[in-house]
């Protein structure tokens, strides 16, 4: 069962206004028994001072070195009280801050940020996008104009300051995240740990449909995950979770990237990792993997403008041009002859200083392999679209390949010790290793961080056993990392002081 605290300096008070929510004060959190060995716990902390060595800072502290889950954590708090992290953390803020402060008259302005809401709808996302960068119950954003809008500083707020007229906006933030956010469906929950999935159910070629999401879901229950799906808004949630599983097409230009690093930083398990998304999403920085390391590729010709005539002492027509971070065959084309070549270049240089060039190697299919955790998952091979030369055909009213999936042990054992290479090469986390066979020799394409996990294709051999699999190890890697966290130091020193003082006391 989780429990769920608001943490204040008087929590009496409160609980006159929000009788609902659980209000505990500060000293009782930090120094009465009953709190320090309740887990799960999650908390939100309204203590007055975020400042180093205030309250509130000693709340968070503790709450981290109990394992406790709140918000904000001493990350979030160190972030906004260093203006150059926070300045370069805002930089994709600024169109929007542009367009949303457009109108003000004045040459200043602070936006109230208070559970991501404001007083005004019309800054509300706005001041979304900064509670998602710093997941903080409320905080100014203080502006200044010059030739545009400049941000000046970011400073985190007392429950005391905050004026009368913003207090029921504020009030019902906090209710909404507490009650709403949390769920009552979550007190009598027996899960052991919380599971996200990053899912965007209209993206068109998603790494898994609507059906095996919920086979996730179902799968992780049985392994005493509560799963939830959250989506790219969510990213202010991310820390009230113990694993996260991204299931939407990664990229690093991309909020996919940024929910990676988000939870390796918040030490939260993540499949796949950024280090796995960053080295599988360049098919330059694989051709050198694989290069140096002598596993078999298809030929390959790194293009930029300077050395584009070189492609005639390399390759014979056709060729085939990649954009070096496309992914599901896009920015993947077949060129036919130089007119053809000349004009996908120039198109393509405008979106990358160099480019990749590969010979063309036909077949009837490709192989995947499905590697996780340094293991062989599921092996499919995916048929070539009819009439077409990949397995994806992005022509509109186009139909994809035919697919047919093997157990694993029917596999020419070279296939799948090609694809365990090359995996692991790149992790331990969830690859899909694409192989060509010619002449018997297996050649690998790509390693994708995210491989397709559909309902009726991956699947079909292992079945609710491949969803179980990939549940059960994020239970696995979840516990070792609580493990390590125990075998922390339990208090840091500065805890420790303030303990003796109230000992004194």
């Amino acid at each position: 069962m989780i429990r769920n605290i608001v943490v204040v300096e008087n929590a009496r008070h409160w609980k006159k206004r929000v009788p609902q929510i659980e209000f505990v004060s500060v000293e009782d959190y930090l120094f009465a028994p009953e709190w320090q060995d309740v887990r799960p716990l999650r908390l939100i902390n309204l203590a007055n001072n975020y400042g180093y060595l205030g309250s509130g800072y000693y709340v968070s502290l503790v709450a981290e070195a109990r394992g406790h889950k709140v918000l904000p954590n001493i990350s979030t708090m160190q972030a906004l009280s260093k203006k150059e992290f926070y300045l370069i953390e805002t930089d994709d803020l600024n169109a929007q801050i542009q367009k949303d402060l457009a109108n003000i008259t004045d040459n200043k302005y602070e936006l109230s940020v208070y559970f991501g809401k404001n007083v005004s709808k019309k800054y509300e996302k706005l001041a979304r996008m900064f509670f998602n960068l710093f997941p903080c119950p409320f905080f100014k954003v203080y502006f200044r104009r010059e030739k545009q809008w400049i941000l000046t500083s970011i400073r985190s707020m007392s429950i005391n300051s905050i004026p009368e007229s913003h207090l029921g906006v504020f009030l019902e933030a906090l209710s909404e995240y507490t009650i709403n956010r949390w769920g009552i469906k979550r007190l009598n929950n027996p899960a052991r740990y919380d599971l996200a999935i990053l899912y965007n159910p209209n993206e068109r070629f998603c790494p898994s449909d609507d059906a095996a999401i919920q086979k996730f879901i179902k799968a992780g229950k049985n392994q005493g995950l509560d799963v939830e799906v959250i989506e790219k808004k969510d990213f202010a949630h991310l820390p009230e979770f113990d694993g996260l599983f991204i299931r939407e097409t990664t990229a690093i230009d991309h909020h996919t990237y940024r929910f990676a690093k988000k939870a390796e930083k918040e030490k939260i398990v993540v499949i796949d990792d950024p280090k796995s998304i960053l080295y599988c999403t360049n098919k330059i920085f694989l051709n050198e993997l694989f290069k140096r390391e002598g596993i078999a590729r298809p030929k390959t010709f790194i293009l930029s403008e300077d050395n584009l005539g070189q492609i005639y002492e390399q390759f014979s027509f056709p060729i085939i041009i990649k954009i070096p971070d496309g992914s599901f065959s896009r920015g993947v084309v077949k060129v036919e002859d130089p007119g053809e070549l000349a004009s996908v270049c120039k198109e393509y240089f405008k979106r990358s200083d160099y480019i990749i060039a590969q010979e063309f190697m036909p077949t009837e299919f490709d192989w995947r392999i499905g590697i996780f955790n340094g293991k062989p998952l599921f092996a499919c091979k995916y048929f070539m679209s009819r009439n077409h030369w990949q397995i994806i055909n992005h022509h509109a009213g186009a139909k994809d390949g035919a697919h047919l999936t093997y157990p694993v042990e029917h596999v020419q054992s070279v296939i799948i010790n090609t694809a365990l290479r090359a995996a692991r090469l790149i992790g331990d986390g969830l690859y899909g290793v694409d192989i060509k066979v010619v002449g018997k020799k297996p050649y690998v394409v790509e390693v994708n961080d995210n491989p397709n996990i559909d309902v009726g294709v991956e699947d079909q051999v292992l079945k609710d056993r491949l969803y179980n699999t990939i549940m059960e190890e994020f239970v696995n890697r979840i516990e070792k990392s609580k493990a390590r966290k125990d075998r922390e130091p339990a208090m840091p020193a500065e805890i420790v002081k303030l303990l003796n003082l109230q000992v004194v006391r």
